[in-house]
């Protein structure tokens, strides 16, 4: 009846490749009928070539009674069968899972002779391993709950093998049922944590496979707990100065990874070693932990680990020159985690560091931008910023990035590698990384101002052909050089003229009208509208930005938003105009400001009809404004004063110069239209500036101000304000309510019994309506729900948490940096930069009037403010105030007077009087 092995089934599949369908069906036929056989060897053969077939994506679970009959037998290679069909073939739904763990049971608890045996009945040692093997990949959680207390006594087996091999399956013990951890074993009457214990017993095994096998499945436990494993440090400890394994040495050192956080005295502990393994091993792998080690372990840190910083660094540059790719992404990503804290040992690679930005694996490039975002200062950021600028120049891009990096593993030496074609996501982040890089502590590295401006619009042409994807999360180019622009030119004032002549170009720009339908685009266009608008003094002409902002064009290519900012800061350009016209009027221009009126007042009327309601009330608003001033333009205007002759301030009666006698008549000259100095007072008023983050917190509270008083007291108890809400009254068809008396009638409901009054309640007095005491658990509970509103409200300004966390200054580390370095070259200065004259950059910005920065902190002039608190309680001033949010405060001890009222002198001191800041 026995047709063929699975050898056979394999060869028979080969040999018929184009009808492959009918050897499966035939297969499955026979071993339906094989496994139904007495004899066991034709019933294993016919499992294992099911468990071929289950490969295959055939199902079998026809033969799952088959297969827990071969697990029962004695003999070693059918009962590995029957454990390797069962692992693979079994799941949770098995009909006969509670066969499999009685069986499993009786063979883990069954003595094994010795390693092998020759009798075939006999149960060895090699027969306990394959059921240990089998049980890691049938685990189950009930399965796991079941087998866990054997399992765990099999770890104190006599055979190294055994307690290896039950070391390694624990790991899927506890994934498959964490309460494993919790079992007792009298131990703990003694304080001790019985689970640890064992692992501890372990780490001390005569078997360096045993030790092996522990220390991986502790490294994959203190993952999640790293605390309980905490205890094990001193093994550890001693494997890691001991132990020549580098597989065991690596787990070993990623344990201590994971516990140093939790206890950080192992960090002065562990730096001599692992400094000793770095400078010593030649393994890469074990080199690369050591010091991922020793960055996330904070053993860089403070004056002990300088010397241990310089030496990872040293050892990452050699990953940096060499060939293999892996290791220059995994150097540059450990000095990605080392420049926070040593900048200026990562400085020393700079150049080094700047070839990767043009490698042509884009991992590689974007962990080395990381870098030079770090490093980059005062004198770098110059030429780093025209290098980035070369990657998005046009001529940049020739070819794919997967084919430059292909023929970069390819190419000769004496054959350059092609450029590669920059992908719209990395240009996008290339120009995000500018920004930020100009921009970081508020422009300190910038030295040229005139140059970051030409950069941005340099940046901001470029935005063109990056299109923004409306699905990401990030803020939009177009945003960040609008806030650039607006930036820029509110704090450097020196700069406000270039910036209008640039953002006046930008507006007269038909590239940028072309594509202003783009988003990114018309960022840049508000933004440019904007400045123009607000520092219109520094226009020579303003008539050109006046056509741009009120271009036939700008209503159909520019978004509704950004129309806005066309029509308001158009209209302030206008104002100022009309203002410069007032101070040097000539009657010739009359005509020119009527025609420029008529025209804007018509572009406010279409725009006044647009479907977005911002515009709509811009336009309507300004329209009515500019109506004015065409109504000013054609009023009477009184005539001016002559400068001489008769009428005039001159004492002179007539000029004669002209050899006629009296002064020569000529045509009256009337006064400048009023209506020219009308709009420059709204918009012109003030200067906008940046403002101070910390200007809101000093603003004082005014005198008089109660913010916990009721503003409005309650006339109800909040009990009837329910109550009433909870009554629907019934209306008409007017909306007024149905079955209220009318006139002053009222409804005095008493003691079970209506009363009707004109006006009056029972008695005939007239009714009052009574205050009710509000109850001061009640208003603390209104106010705690309000205060919860708030907090979740996005719109409410000024919300905070009502419990904001503490934050725990003691546990930050102090770094103190030792720039002193005898053995670290200084890197080459970059090319001299001719130094533009200083520009002052506003980098606190305003404060409220009288304020300085120095008084939110405890500084500032002038008394203290006192706020008048009623009888029985202590004013409380904003010194006060200060010492309860923690600000450090100057104390002047106050000398002791004596009885006539004079401070009392100290032995030896001389005559005369003393401030009290001397007496201090």
């Amino acid at each position: 009846m026995f047709e063929q092995d699975v050898a056979g089934l394999i060869k028979a599949l080969r040999a018929n490749k184009n009808d492959e369908q009918s050897v499966l069906r035939q297969a499955l036929e026979e071993t339906r009928k094989e496994i139904k056989h007495k004899d066991i060897e034709i019933k294993a053969a016919a499992v294992l070539k099911l468990v071929y077939l289950e490969m295959l994506g055939h199902s079998i679970s026809f033969a799952s009674f088959a297969i827990v009959e071969c697990m029962s037998s004695t003999k070693y290679h059918i009962k590995s069968i029957g454990y390797l069909a069962a692992s693979q073939c079994f799941d949770k739904e098995t009909e006969v899972a509670v066969l499999v763990v009685n069986l499993v049971k009786k063979d883990l608890l069954s003595p094994p002779t010795p390693l092998f045996s020759t009798s075939p009945s006999s149960l060895t040692v090699a027969h306990l391993l394959s059921t240990l093997s089998a049980v890691s990949l049938l685990l189950t959680p009930s399965l796991a709950r079941d087998l866990a207390p054997e399992l765990i006594s099999m770890l104190a087996h006599s055979r190294a093998q055994v307690r290896k091999q039950t070391m390694l399956v624990m790991w899927r013990v506890v994934k498959a049922w964490p309460g494993v951890v919790e079992l007792s074993s009298g131990r703990e009457e003694r304080g001790q944590d019985p689970w640890v214990e064992r692992l501890r017993e372990r780490l001390a095994d005569d078997d360096v496979g045993v030790v092996s096998a522990t220390v991986n499945l502790i490294c994959e436990l203190a993952r999640k707990d790293p605390r309980t494993y905490l205890p094990l440090a001193p093994e550890l400890f001693g494997l890691l100065t001991a132990s020549t394994n580098n597989w065991m040495l690596i787990k070993i050192i990623k344990l201590f990874a994971v516990l140093t956080p939790e206890e950080p005295r192992l960090v002065k502990k562990l730096v001599p070693p692992l400094t000793e393994l770095i400078e010593t091993t030649p393994a890469m792998s074990l080199l690369y932990e050591c010091i991922q080690t020793s960055i996330v372990g904070g053993m860089l840190n403070g004056r002990e680990g300088e010397a241990l910083a310089l030496t990872c660094v040293e050892k990452l540059k050699g990953f940096l020159e060499d060939v293999d790719q892996n290791l220059r992404y995994i150097a540059l990503v450990a000095l990605v985690k080392i420049l926070p804290t040593h900048p200026n040992l990562v400085s020393i690679h700079h150049d080094t560091i700047m070839t990767c930005v043009d490698d042509p694996d884009m991992s590689i490039r974007m962990r080395a931008l990381d870098l030079v975002e770090g490093m980059v200062d005062r004198r770098s950021l110059h030429p780093t910023v025209e290098k980035l600028m070369g990657h998005l120049r046009p001529s940049a891009t020739t070819a794919s990035a997967a084919a430059a990096l292909k023929a970069q593993q390819t190419s000769t030496a004496g054959t350059p590698p092609a450029p590669a074609v920059l992908s719209t996501a990395y240009r996008t982040s290339l120009v995000a990384l500018i920004i930020r890089m100009c921009s970081s502590s508020t422009y300190a590295h910038v030295s040229n101002f005139e140059w970051y401006l030409d950069i941005l619009v340099e940046l901001s042409y470029l935005s063109l052909t990056l299109p923004h994807d409306p699905s990401s999360s990030e803020t939009s180019l177009g945003i960040k050089l609008k806030n650039q622009f607006i930036d820029v030119a509110a704090r450097v004032k020196a700069i406000r003229p270039s910036a209008v002549r640039r953002m006046a170009t930008l507006l007269g720009d038909e590239t940028f009208m072309e594509n202003g339908d783009a988003a990114d685009v018309a960022e840049v266009l508000g933004a440019a509208a904007w400045i123009c608008g607000e520092y219109c003094q520094e226009l020579q002409d303003p008539r050109p930005v006046i056509a741009s902002l009120f271009g036939s064009s700008t209503t159909t290519s520019v978004p509704s938003h950004i129309i806005s900012l066309y029509v308001h800061n158009g209209v302030k350009v206008y104002a100022s105009w009309l203002s410069a016209l007032h101070e040097n009027w000539d009657e010739s221009d009359l005509e020119q400001v009527r025609s420029v009126t008529a025209a804007l007042e018509g572009q406010l009327a279409a725009c006044a009809s647009n479907s977005d309601v911002e515009l709509q009330e811009r336009a309507a608003e300004l329209g009515q404004l500019l109506e004015l001033v065409r109504k000013g333009l054609d009023a009477p205007r009184p005539i001016a004063p002559p400068e001489n002759g008769f009428g005039s301030s001159s004492t002179e009666p007539y000029d004669d110069d002209d050899g006629q006698g009296f002064a020569s008549t000529s045509a009256p000259t009337r006064l400048p239209p009023s209506c020219l100095t009308l709009l420059s007072p709204m918009f012109f008023s003030h200067e906008l500036n940046p403002v101070n983050p910390k200007a809101q917190g000093l603003v004082g509270v005014p005198e008089g101000l109660s913010l916990d008083l009721v503003i409005v007291p309650r006339t109800t108890s909040i009990k009837d304000e329910l109550e009433l809400d909870e009554v629907e009254e019934e209306v008409d068809d007017f909306g007024r309510p149905v079955g209220r008396p009318r006139g002053g009638e009222e409804e005095i409901v008493g003691e079970g019994r209506k009363k009707k009054g004109k006006g009056k309640a029972v008695g005939g007095k007239k009714s009052k309506r009574r205050e009710v005491d509000e109850d001061p658990e009640e208003m603390a509970r209104l106010k705690a729900e309000r205060l919860e509103r708030q907090r979740d409200d996005p719109y409410y300004v000024g919300s905070k948490s009502a419990t904001p966390a503490e934050e725990d200054v003691d546990s930050i580390p102090i770094v103190k940096l030792d720039l002193n370095f005898g053995t670290a070259p200084a890197p080459p200065p970059p090319p001299r930069v001719p130094t533009p004259p200083p520009m002052v950059i506003d980098v606190d910005g305003e404060l409220p009037e009288g304020m300085e920065l120095g008084a939110g902190a405890g500084g500032g002039g002038g008394a203290p403010p006192v706020v008048e608190t009623p009888e029985g309680e202590t004013a409380t001033t904003a010194k006060d105030v200060q010492a309860t949010e923690g600000v450090v405060t100057k104390v002047v001890k106050k000398k002791k007077k004596d009885a006539n009222g004079k401070p009392k002198k100290k032995k030896g001191e001389a005559g005369g009087t003393s401030t009290p800041t001397e007496a201090a």
